[in-house]
């Protein structure tokens, strides 16, 4: 008798607790060289003249980027416009000047804040000053606008340096970069980012979910109208 009932029990708990649901991963690693969009169309640079600032060609990446105005923020450039240094990959950067106009009035000019759709793990980029050296400020935020962390480097003339952030919490929402070391026109090359993965009940899990806890609540049910059987007999 008391094997049986234990049995039983243990039917019920395997119904009702021993459930695992399956996930499906949305994450996807990207890369922005500001040669393409965000349908890899060839983005061709152009003169602060003839351009306006960044804010959402690449929103279906889930990336925004704004700058301190409405108007106002770096703008995607050619490196035939003399800034002193190559483009890391293709031929495009993100480009400030901080004395140059843009076509609607506008200044391409820091600082410059990047959001993110979903909150990333780690977000890197690179800097250069061109014709001068400069010093570079990277400033993390969470969904919250709270500060993560912040990180700067300094750059040589004609030479690219690397800023980077990583959270082990995957918490980045959005990053600020600041041109720090008085130089009033650097680009910045090839930013990358890993977005974090999210976790969702597949269907088939679900429809799991729903038959084992009927089972294990059928299980109970039988075990409990047997329990008063045997008391009445």
């Amino acid at each position: 008798m008391a094997t049986s009932i234990l049995m039983k029990l243990s039917i019920a708990t395997i119904g009702t607790t021993f459930i695992t649901l399956g996930t499906v991963s949305t994450a996807q690693a990207g890369l922005i060289n500001f040669d393409t969009d965000a349908n890899a169309n060839s983005i061709n640079g152009l003169l602060f003249i003839d351009s306006t600032s960044l804010t959402d060609l690449y929103a279906p990446l889930g990336v925004n980027f704004s700058g301190p105005g409405q108007l106002s923020g770096g703008s995607i450039a050619n490196q035939s416009g003399n800034f002193g240094v190559s483009a890391l990959s293709g031929s495009n950067f993100l480009a400030f000047n901080r004395d140059a106009i843009l076509s609607n009035g506008g200044v391409p000019t820091d600082p410059e804040t990047i959001s993110f759709a979903n909150v990333i793990s780690d977000f890197s980029i690179f800097a250069s000053g061109g014709y001068e050296s400069n010093t570079f400020q990277l400033q993390v935020f969470d969904i919250n606008n709270l500060l993560l962390g912040a990180s700067t480097i300094n750059t040589a003339v004609g030479e690219w340096g690397q800023l980077n952030f990583s959270s082990s919490l995957g918490n980045i929402s959005q990053v600020i970069l600041t041109g720090i070391g008085g130089d009033n026109a650097f680009v910045y090359d090839n930013l990358s980012f890993t977005p974090v993965s999210k976790s969702v009940p597949e269907p088939g899990s679900l429809l799991g979910l729903v038959t084992f806890a009927t089972f294990g609540a059928t299980s109970l049910l039988k075990f409990k109208q047997q329990q008063k059987a045997s008391v009445k007999a």
